[in-house]
């Protein structure tokens, strides 16, 4: 189904903003998270969207809860993902900073031990290969392959990463790369889009939190990169790169999922040009 999207993780800080482009470039969306619930609007502009959009709750390692949605062979997005394998930092991120005090609190999150988590999915394996696997093979079991011709093929969209990030343990690099290579071997019934952005943030938000103040060090050290060494150092560019907008991701990945041409990796200069 061409103009049908669903996003895996759509009421998340990547997912809800696929969404609305989705919506508004004319698509019928589903959104399937844990909650099932509709992000808060922070706009009328996002009133209007958030509307259109058919809200779901699903478990992403159990088929059977989102078995329906994935019918008529819609074009998919896998939008989940963790950068740390500690569920408690992505509140951190959310949380208005105070530098004296939360700063200190949230970097000695950075590589703790896994085997401290509770939850046992919530593992680079699990959440960033694993559960895109068991997706795209939920999809394919819904398709026909004598009757799925290459063109025909449903859009399988998997948000990777441009590349590993300081003190992040090598095991997220490692789980995402995992997860692309498996994916193209499944490009006999699905067309896979490999989408590798760098740090996200959000160019409509306002109020400044612990992803704020990261992202404006980024830029702060990329545009000394590009001033003072103008781009001419390997060992700096590979350390540090761009940041990127989920605005800009969003209307890259919805702009290879219309080009039924398209497929492989995206990397983070093209989704720039979106």
């Amino acid at each position: 189904m061409l103009n049908k999207v669903v996003v895996f993780g759509g009421t998340g800080f990547l997912g809800k903003r696929i969404c609305q482009e989705a919506i508004e470039k004319g698509f019928q969306v589903v959104s399937l998270s844990r909650s099932g619930k509709p992000p808060a609007p922070q706009s009328l502009r996002d009133e209007r969207w958030i509307n259109e959009v058919n809200w779901n709750s699903a478990n992403v390692f159990s088929p059977d809860t989102y078995h329906k949605h994935l019918a008529g062979s819609p074009n998919v997005v896998h939008s989940l993902g963790i950068l740390l394998e500690e569920e408690s930092y992505k509140k951190s991120v959310r949380k208005p900073l105070n530098i004296s005090l939360d700063l200190k609190n949230w970097l000695p999150s950075f590589g703790k031990n896994p085997l401290q988590n509770k939850d046992p999915n919530f593992t680079y394996e699990r959440m960033n290969k694993q559960s895109a696997l068991i997706v795209a093979d939920a999809l394919m079991k819904t398709l026909d392959p004598s009757k799925t011709a290459v063109e025909d093929r449903p859009s399988f969209t998997y948000i990777s990463a441009d590349r590993g990030f300081p003190l992040i343990p090598e095991g997220y690099i490692t789980s995402k790369r995992g997860a692309e290579k498996e994916l193209m071997k499944r490009d006999h019934l699905l067309r896979p889009i490999l989408m590798r952005p760098g740090f996200m943030f959000d160019s409509n938000k306002r109020s400044k939190d612990a992803r704020s103040y990261i992202h404006n060090a980024l830029e702060l050290l990329n545009c000394g990169n590009k001033v003072i060494l103008g781009n001419n150092v390997q060992l700096f560019n590979e350390v540090i790169r761009p940041t990127i907008s989920i605005q800009q991701v969003s209307r890259s990945i919805i702009s290879r999922i219309r080009d039924q041409q398209f497929e492989g990796v995206v990397n983070l200069e093209d989704i720039l040009k979106a």
